[in-house]
């Protein structure tokens, strides 16, 4: 007689979308029983109103959506439903928390979860210890002294976690890339074949702390013909469109949903990152760059936050000192002169990011985190 499955409740407002829920469909795929709590809508800087959940195929048993106050500020909504009453609905044997310990959500179903005696978890991905007010700092000691185990996005989280008091397990649990059938590198064309000029790419929002500025100016310096392809939306859309660059071209993409990204990485040659540390934010993960080697492309990027932990990790491309645009050029001129090492980048970038972030090992890494928390 096989046991009983193991019961899992998530909180999570990015798991509004479907990208989102991989890991946990993986979790039921793997004998899980998953209850998945949900903003009932949400808004977000890539959408013009606000948007309902949509489950992924398999998932749609799992979505419970829920109505929230403050929907679309990630640290400050909460769920205006009893979390008592659904967790004792859901009756789960482990509780995770997809939010940061000082998030109003995470106090909601932390103190919850721990009225009703059932181990749970969070995230964090912060890596800058910001000044906060003193109730939200009181808020987060309290989280964190309750919870069985902290899902560290990067290395960096985990110190933090650990140095603001988590108690419990402080685990590596980075997010999954996308299991997109992406081509991979050593499929790609020859650079020989290609008709279309050296493109050079960036995906996410288009705002001044990206470090798009520097971006621009680097390519500015590469001779011409370049091409130079921005995938996304963000205050900068204009000024960075009408950029007129002599004998070569910009181009912004804003129509592409998430699960059609391997389509835009799909035109580059190489992906750059040139984020800027800001006094209260600096790069978390750069999940653009683990999507673009899933999908064969090398990529370039600054300095800040997890960026160098990254790319270290994956062996798939190269960093700079974030500002430092004639350190980016050159970069850029190298990589566009030596096609072979793109390639080696992007095939070895490609088989890490497999090992290390691909949905079946982000879902090993947090199943580890809530079998421990049960056990």
């Amino acid at each position: 007689m096989s046991p009983p499955a193991r019961r899992l409740l998530a909180v999570s407002h990015p798991a509004v979308l479907p990208v989102n829920q991989e890991v946990y469909r993986e979790l039921h795929r793997r004998g899980w029983e998953v209850t998945l709590v949900v903003p009932a809508r949400w808004r977000h800087g890539y959408s013009q109103g606000s948007f309902a959940p949509v489950a992924l195929p398999g998932l749609e048993g799992s979505l419970r959506p829920v109505r929230v106050a403050m929907a679309g500020l990630p640290q400050r909504h909460v769920y205006l439903a009893g979390a008592h009453r659904l967790l004792s609905r859901a009756k789960p044997d482990v509780v995770f928390l997809e939010a940061e310990p000082f998030a109003l959500a995470a106090a909601q179903w932390g103190w919850a979860c721990a009225r009703a005696g059932i181990p749970f978890g969070l995230q964090c991905y912060e890596n800058i210890d910001r000044a906060l007010p003193a109730p939200i700092r009181q808020l987060r000691a309290l989280v964190l002294a309750r919870a069985s185990f902290v899902a560290a996005r990067s290395q960096s989280a985990g110190e933090l976690a650990r140095s603001w008091g988590a108690r419990g397990e402080v685990g590596l649990a980075p997010p999954a890339v996308p299991d997109w059938p992406a081509r991979s590198a050593a499929q790609a064309p020859a650079p020989a074949e290609r008709a279309r000029p050296f493109t050079v790419g960036y995906a996410g929002r288009l705002v001044a702390s990206k470090g798009l500025p520097d971006l621009l100016a680097a390519v500015r310096r590469l001779d011409a013909p370049v091409e130079l392809v921005l995938i996304g939306q963000g205050e900068l859309r204009g000024q960075l469109e009408n950029q007129q660059i002599p004998g070569s071209q910009v181009r912004v993409i804003d129509d592409l949903r998430h699960d059609q990204m391997a389509q835009g990485y799909a035109q580059l040659d190489v992906l750059v990152l040139p984020s800027h540390t800001q006094p209260t934010w600096k790069e978390q993960f750069g999940r653009v760059l683990v999507e673009a080697l899933w999908c064969g492309v090398p990529v370039v990027g600054s300095d800040s936050g997890e960026i160098p932990w990254v790319i270290g990790l994956t062996g798939g491309g190269v960093t700079f000192p974030e500002g430092d645009v004639p350190a980016l050029a050159a970069a850029l001129g190298e990589l566009r002169r030596e096609p072979q090492r793109r390639l080696d980048l992007a095939l070895a970038g490609r088989a890490a990011v497999e090992r290390l972030f691909s949905v079946p090992a982000a879902t090993d890494a947090l199943e580890a985190l809530l079998t421990g928390a049960i056990a």
